[in-house]
């Protein structure tokens, strides 16, 4: 382990190598070394990509750690060796990292780096002109829809955007071979793929009008050309070259003014042959001048048709912004890739905010961890603080693997990890280069088979060779581990015709019974696709062969048809006179189950064709199916809007029975309920903005079901999904993809980003677009490679790969097309696990949720209750009644709205105020002159029980305690006051104590004596 500081090491970590445990061993011993300067655990900052991968970094070196501390063996020998110390020692010193770790955990940085850039965002709030009250957005999709649709309303009125709109729809036609039906859906998707592609760099879109006007005038130009052109043939005599025919198309092309046809055209040679007479041969030179004039004409017109062709999207991406931003601003929202681009600006323009000084001063390890996957925004970030640290003897530690930079979609940029491994980015530290070649978790058959397709195949292949070296591939050699035992590799082929469904489901259902047969489970196997639509199919054909299955997909709690008829239930009662949804829930099983058990004779289709032109649909079915309605839907009924909808929601799901009659669906219906009860802690409480909340995108991580460990079931998922996973048994899926690559290429220049349209045609004719449209390919090949190299390297035991294609000549298909139908090496069976004992099986058990009351008129709305709340932080407030104060109530009440996300009106809460102020016998609490006034008094009383008054008025004689209410007297009321009053007289003994109580919506005070 290097000690000599400041340094700063590379690791270059290949699939299976070990980089996780390298990194975690790293940084436990920093915390237990004397020899490393600033090493506590406030001054080392680990950054991942991933929640979990943040928290398999924290298991990890707490796992490191407590080994240590209970003097595990291995543990002990691998630290004593690099940090000299006894084995006694080292217990010791990890007992007490622990116990730092637990007393403060805060200060156990491993973050993930969206969440450290919006640590320091929020820190520095005020720098960057914003409320510090913002709220930052993981997830985008909501607001962007929302700014869309305003938007939208926007076009029909403004003929300009409009005339974009049209543009727009026209470039999409022509980029499509079909009709488009929903426009306003399609540009959706292109605004958003604008907005995600320029935020993840600091420059921004070029939109520059003077380009469509050189266009025009070079159109101008060709047309005069080819009128000369034309004129000089037909008056010549010369041989037209019939093989070039795009004289026959010249006439149409000026009259039509579709000068683009020419982009589409093979122009190499001239379109009319080489003259025998000699007389003819000048006049043939002067005509191949021409030609190449039109030619250069024709160079210049593709650069400029290329940079205009999207210019409409950009137009209508600018006018959308502005409005976006309007909308964040007034929502006080920013979204997460905003952060990154805002710090970014600041720091290029060597305006460093006050929080990069304190964190100087504090982080002086920075740990990173898949660094292939940093963005240039992200990096240009985090590097003013990491060369603030290495000037401080600080320690920079990356790790990662440019061969898995799976990620350039959202930003990431592998050449920053080649970048600092190629050039001396750090001249005042220390720099070492280190590499993890050995592979732990593949057999040697898989290890060997994956390194002999990157080397033997790709590496010696004319177009494939050069983007694999740039990304790594010629660094791929890799050996097993010496414990490794053989493994086993199989490549089967099918075609693309749909027939072969069949064929490919019995070629899984076969394998998947050799591979239970020789001692692995279900949970052991995964299916790897590029694509989610692939991932969908997968799991239709699973399910035709009845395997069990975990789809990543249908993890989605939104997905699965039981949430679906528990929110339609939501929605009946917050509005019985919503049939359709009362309609839905009847339909669904929930209801089916509840109905056998019943053993009721109810038809709901002929109930609801019966009734389907009749209003308040529930009324019928109260009326004909009593003891349903009484059993199942009256206490729901009468509950609805006096419980909290979580509260509400564990009542149904306790009346329908859904944990007994649905047993599978257990997990859903437990993640619903975690679902609103976070919900509900923002401030959220009303059914409908529960309903709006599941409707809304967001985070994809928070609607996944969390399944347990040991489900046995088959994995399905993307390649992007199985990142950092490992698994015994994987089938990789790969398909011919026949769609288009991308429409449009971001081309990165000191000005800006263009936007550019270069096709095939247009490349050979402009030298500048060719090279662009060359490095675009060469990354598209290296993504789709990196793609490959993970997807094949997270077999541990056994890697199956399902080639469908009718085209070996395109990749993947032709580097694997020799080993089609192959089978390398042996399969095993699998040393079987003891299994668990009966003991240790742990049943969950849901008790009966019991709500038995009639609700009376005294027992308050949910939401009248929030009101209340809300009318006492008002009043909190407020200390004296003078000038200024009702405009202060204005603004706080826009203020708490938005805190609490609610909507309560000024123009109803202040008048309560006014006409409490003005009261003849409360005014005078709200006058100057009194000794102190205290505001949500707190008070604790003998059993430690915190009471909060809501005002105590303390005069030179008397003290007055005063409480306000909303809704009407209650008895509780009264033995409140005097509990409260009881209190005081024991704090003030020499001074009389009275009691107040105000009804602010009846305007009446009640005097209470003790």
């Amino acid at each position: 382990m290097v000690t000599q500081l400041p340094h700063y090491v590379i690791l270059k970590a290949s699939a299976g190598s070990g980089k996780t445990t390298a990194l975690t061993e790293r940084f436990v011993y920093f915390l237990l070394s004397d020899n490393i300067p600033n090493n506590s655990l406030r001054n080392i900052l680990a950054i991942t990509f991933s929640n979990n991968a943040a928290f398999e970094m924290k298991s990890r070196i707490i796992d490191w750690l407590k080994s240590l501390y209970y003097k595990e063996e291995s543990a002990l020998n691998r630290f004593s060796k690099i940090l000299n110390l006894s084995h006694d020692e080292l217990s010791v010193k990890a007992c007490q990292i622990l116990d730092e770790i637990l007393n403060n955990y805060s200060d156990f940085q491993v973050k993930t780096i969206d969440s450290f850039m919006a640590s320091i965002f929020k820190a520095s709030a005020l720098d960057f002109d914003y409320n510090p009250d913002f709220e930052i957005l993981m997830n985008n999709e909501s607001l962007l829809q929302l700014s869309y649709d305003l938007f939208l309303k926007d076009v029909q009125e403004n003929f300009v955007k409009t005339e974009f709109f049209k543009n727009i729809i026209e470039i999409i036609s022509s980029n499509s071979n079909t009709y488009l039906w929903n426009p306003s859906e399609r540009i959706f998707d292109e605004i958003k793929g604008l907005h995600i592609k320029i935020h993840n760099t600091h420059k921004e879109f070029i939109v520059i009008d003077k380009y469509k006007k050189l266009k025009e005038e070079i159109e101008a130009k060709i047309e005069k050309t080819m009128q000369v052109l034309q004129k000089e043939i037909s008056s010549s005599g010369f041989e037209i070259n019939r093989s070039t025919r795009i004289l026959e198309d010249f006439n149409k092309i000026i009259e039509t003014k579709n000068f683009r046809e020419l982009l589409t055209r093979g122009l190499k040679r001239p379109p009319i042959n080489k003259p025998k007479k000699q007389s003819l041969l000048e006049k043939y030179e002067k005509f191949l001048n021409l030609w190449n004039e039109f030619l250069e004409e024709l160079k210049k017109y593709a650069f400029y048709y290329a940079l205009t062709f999207y210019l409409p999207y950009l137009e209508v991406y600018q006018s959308f912004k502005t409005l976006l931003n309007q909308i964040k601003q007034k929502e006080c929202k920013i979204f997460i890739e905003d952060i990154n681009k805002i710090l970014s600006e600041y720091l290029n323009n060597s305006i460093v905010p006050d929080i990069y000084f304190r964190l100087g001063e504090k982080i002086h390890h920075f740990f990173i961890d898949e660094y292939q996957d940093t963005s240039p925004l992200q990096w240009n970030n985090l590097k003013f603080l990491i060369e603030n640290t290495l000037a401080e003897k600080g320690s920079l530690f990356v790790v990662g693997d440019t061969k898995q930079a799976i990620y350039t979609f959202r930003g990431a940029d592998y050449k920053i990890m080649k970048e600092l491994e190629e050039k001396d980015i750090f001249p005042s530290a220390y720099k070492i280069i280190k590499t993890l070649d050995k592979n732990y978790r593949s057999k040697r058959t898989i290890v060997d088979f994956v390194v002999k397709i990157f080397t033997e195949k790709v590496l010696t292949h004319k177009v494939y060779a050069e983007p694999a070296k740039f990304t790594g591939f010629h660094e791929c050699y890799q050996t097993a581990a010496e414990n490794s035992q053989e493994g086993y590799v199989e490549v089967k082929a099918f075609s693309e015709n749909e027939e072969e469904d069949f064929e490919i489901k019995k070629y899984l259902l076969e394998c998947v019974n050799n591979i239970t047969q020789r001692g692995y489970l279900l949970k052991d196997i995964a299916i790897l696709a590029f694509k989610n639509e692939q991932v969908v199919t997968i799991t239709q054909w699973l399910n035709d062969l009845q395997l069990p299955f975990i789809s990543y997909s249908s993890l989605d709690v939104r997905k699965r048809k039981v949430t679906s008829e528990i929110l339609s239930l939501l929605q009946f009662l917050d509005s019985p006179l919503d049939d359709f949804s009362f309609c839905s829930f009847l339909l669904g099983d929930i209801f089916r189950n509840i109905v056998k058990i019943e053993a009721i004779n109810f038809q709901p289709d002929e109930f609801l064709l019966k009734y389907r032109d009749e209003a308040a649909l529930y009324k019928h079915f109260e009326k004909e199916f009593p003891q349903l309605w009484e059993k199942y839907f009256k206490q729901l009924f009468k509950l609805s809007g006096y419980l909290p909808v979580y509260d509400l929601l564990s009542v149904a799901l306790n009346n329908f029975r859904v944990f007994e009659t649905l047993p599978d669906e257990e997990a859903t219906f437990l993640k619903l309920l975690d679902l609103v009860k976070n919900f509900e802690e923002k401030g959220y409480n009303n059914i409908k903005e529960i309903i709006e909340f599941f409707d809304s995108p967001a985070d994809d991580n928070i609607w996944n079901i969390a399944t347990p460990a040991d489900i046995d079931a088959i994995q399905v998922m993307t390649i992007h999904k199985a990142k950092g996973l490992g698994f015994p048994i994987v089938f990789v899926y790969l398909e011919n993809d026949g769609k288009p690559k991308n429409k449009y290429i971001f081309h990165e220049v000191e000005q800006g980003v263009h936007i550019l349209k270069i096709t095939n045609q247009m490349a050979e004719k402009n030298e500048w677009l060719k090279q662009i449209k060359k490095e675009e390919e060469k990354s598209e090949i290296a993504d789709l490679l990196n793609t490959l190299y993970v997807a094949f390297t997270r077999a541990e035991d056994e890697l199956y790969i399902l080639c469908r294609t009718d085209k070996q000549d395109k990749l993947p298909f032709d580097i694997l097309s020799e080993y089609y139908n192959s089978k390398i090496g042996h399969k095993s069976a699998k040393n079987k696990l003891l299994p668990l004992t009966e003991s240790s099986v742990i049943n969950a058990y849901h008790y009966p949720v019991s709500f038995d009351f009639s609700v009376p008129d005294e027992i308050m709305h949910f939401a009248e209750k929030k009101r209340g709340d809300f009318m006492h932080f008002i009043l909190e407030q407020i200390e004296y009644f003078e000038e200024g104060v009702l405009e202060k109530i204005e603004s706080q009440i826009e203020m708490l709205n938005k805190y609490c996300h609610t909507n309560f009106l000024a123009s109803q809460i202040k008048p309560l105020i006014i006409d409490m102020i003005n009261h003849p016998d409360m005014g005078r609490f709200f006058k100057r002159g009194y000794e102190k006034i205290l505001n949500e008094f707190e008070i604790i009383d003998k059993e430690g029980i915190v009471h909060r008054i809501d005002r105590v008025v303390v005069d030179k004689d008397s003290v007055t305690v005063i409480d306000y209410k909303t809704g009407y007297p209650q008895d509780e009321h009264f033995s409140q006051i005097k509990l409260y009053m009881t209190l005081l007289s024991e704090v003030f003994k020499d001074k009389r104590v009275n009691g107040y109580l105000y009804y602010l919506d009846l305007r009446e005070v009640k005097k209470i004596d003790r």
